[in-house]
């Protein structure tokens, strides 16, 4: 059915307002309606005139809004994040990772585990800091994973050379890495962040 078909049957304009054609409509309903014997037919004809003009006319393309917020900016590529480390930052990461790794056989002592938790998040920062340039945070944070993993399965399979248990303790070497994850992440709520 046509717009304008819908409206001669109403008896309405085609721009009529949505008060004109419902009010045009329950004159029609209270005599076209089947329980006041008119047939089902046309009060269903009489009911599809009514919800086509109901419907808003589409005029011109939707206009666009602009978000509430700032948008974001996009993502740099890695190449454009990573860059080569200065010396002096790869010969500190390059003692931490021995550190990390010489605190292995300290891991027997229950204290020991902590060292090298922390000696393998402490690696993990040094080399995003040393390897990335202006990253936003989750750069920062695959860098810190793939690092931090390497370290860990490193300090992993020098404890089994060594015959100490140090994977059943591998939960407690996670902790001061989701802290320093959750440092740097605004999402975790740690820090607060300005929406203005």
């Amino acid at each position: 059915m046509r717009r304008a078909d819908a409206a001669r049957l109403l008896g309405v304009s085609p721009q009529a307002d949505p008060a004109s054609v419902r009010r045009a409509f329950r004159l029609w309903a209270a005599v076209t309606h089947p329980d006041q014997g008119g047939s089902p037919e046309a009060f269903d004809r009489l009911c599809a005139a009514r919800a086509l003009l109901l419907e808003p006319v589409p005029t011109d393309p939707p206009i666009a809004h602009e978000p509430d917020g700032p948008t974001p900016r996009p993502r740099r590529p890695w190449s454009h994040v990573l860059q080569r480390p200065h010396p002096r930052a790869a010969l500190v990461t390059a003692l931490l990772v021995l550190v990390a790794l010489g605190s292995v056989p300290l891991s027997a002592q229950p204290w020991g585990v902590a060292l090298v938790a922390v000696a393998a998040t402490a690696v993990s920062v040094a080399a995003s800091k040393a390897v990335l340039d202006r990253p936003d945070h989750g750069h920062v944070i695959v860098t810190r994973f793939v690092s931090w993993s390497a370290v860990v399965t490193l300090q992993l399979l020098g404890a089994a050379l060594l015959g100490l248990p140090l994977l059943e303790a591998l939960p407690l070497l996670a902790v001061p890495f989701v802290a320093a994850i959750a440092l740097i992440n605004p999402g975790a709520g740690l820090w607060r962040v300005n929406v203005r």
